[in-house]
């Protein structure tokens, strides 16, 4: 009895050993003849192309697409591969493709090779398209959380334990994977530019004590509000904390850290991150031609342009260059904020327009207005007025 039920697990065993599956040799054969090897380098040179048309996009990003991407891929791969090899090749000719092509076996692959590369080509074309697809949305959506359920354990337990508080609607926030890792993320995304956008933080105080809430003094984004309540958070209270994207300020692609500090000293910190369309600059101008008048004395009375910001954006006069070296310029070089006005004053010179012999009594003035204030972000020109004195 002994014997036999030694016999019967012995032959079990070697059962277990012999039936490799099919699938798992053809997929160790593509290891073997390189294919795979072929589709790794393919996958490179995809995200290479994608790296090229990305810049600052940090090494270490690219290393874990890679990774990512391979493994997708890969996967997908096997299963047009896969199908196709079985319908080809035997499990026989399979072994003696493993057992490192014989001379019948690469008589074989000799015979078959345009037959697989005729099947597999309609299937890799589309799995091309669909890599490059997939490449350009993961590049497109860096930084958003694939939050799993560990993830987001993990997270609601070191924030409850760091503030006292329960995010009640952490699966529709995000956790910063680009910038400051582990970090939430305030995602407002890709925006019209039209209409403005609340994102919203529910929590609850687990904590013995009330909770004050402020945002931080030292975050300057005129594109962002914050609504934390103007009452303290009482025990076992829920509250709905929310910031929200102004659609006439915002612009750009932007990220900024900030925090939302509590009356125990505490900094809750986050990301803000949005991507709104470029504001024009907007305004109006008194006059863009002024009549000459013939200088009888010295100077000339002042030529007055009055500029006025009428759109939603600061900017400033950057530079003011002029066609003729006959008169002196005064402006102000501080901010124009909206609805308020700046004035350009012209005086000319005598002794200048004698000086240069100006025979065509003629001044032009090209005037650049860049957004925000002098010294900003901005080093370029937004918009140039050309006025006139002739």
């Amino acid at each position: 009895m002994r014997k036999n039920l030694i016999f019967a697990l012995l032959t079990l065993f070697t059962f277990q050993i012999n039936a490799q599956s099919y699938n798992e040799k053809i997929e160790k054969l593509l290891e073997l003849d390189g294919t795979i090897s072929t589709i790794e380098n393919l996958i490179t040179e995809t995200i290479e192309h994608q790296k090229q048309n990305n810049f600052g996009i940090s090494h270490q990003y690219w290393e874990l697409l890679n990774s990512k991407v391979s493994k997708k891929s890969l996967n997908e791969l096997n299963e047009i591969v896969i199908p196709i090899y079985t319908q080809t090749y035997s499990e026989t000719d399979i072994d003696n493709l493993l057992a490192f092509y014989s001379s019948e076996t690469g008589k074989l692959i000799t015979e078959n090779q345009p037959v697989i590369i005729e099947k597999l080509s309609l299937g890799l074309m589309q799995w091309s398209q669909n890599l490059n697809s997939y490449v350009i949305e993961e590049i497109e959506n860096r930084g958003k959380s694939e939050k799993t359920s560990k993830q987001l354990e993990k997270f609601q337990t070191e924030f409850k334990d760091n503030y006292g508080l329960q995010i009640l609607n952490l699966t529709d926030l995000a956790i910063d994977q680009e910038n400051n890792i582990g970090d939430l993320l305030i995602d407002f995304g890709r925006t019209n530019g039209e209409a403005d956008i609340t994102k919203i933080i529910r929590v609850k105080n687990n904590s013995n004590k009330e909770i004050v809430f402020e945002k931080s003094k030292y975050f300057k984004n005129d594109a962002i509000t914050f609504d934390l309540g103007d009452k303290p958070l009482e025990i076992s209270e829920t509250r709905d904390l929310k910031i929200t994207l102004i659609a006439e300020q915002a612009e750009n692609k932007n990220y900024a850290m900030t925090s939302i500090n509590t009356n125990d000293g505490d900094k809750i910190q986050f990301g803000i991150k949005y991507d709104a369309p470029a504001k024009e600059i907007s305004f109006e101008i008194s006059d863009r031609t002024l009549k000459f008048k013939k200088v009888i004395q010295n100077f000339s009375k002042p030529y007055i342009f009055i500029l006025k910001n009428t759109g939603k954006k600061d900017f400033h006069i950057s530079d003011i260059k002029s066609d003729n070296s006959i008169a002196y310029l005064n402006y102000s070089k501080e901010v124009i904020e909206p609805n308020k006005t700046a004035k350009i004053r012209v005086i000319i010179s005598k002794e200048l327009i004698e000086k240069f012999d100006l025979k065509n009594e003629k001044l032009t003035l090209k005037v650049d207005l860049t957004k925000g204030s002098k010294g900003g972000f901005s080093s370029y020109a937004n918009d140039t007025i050309e006025l006139t004195i002739k």
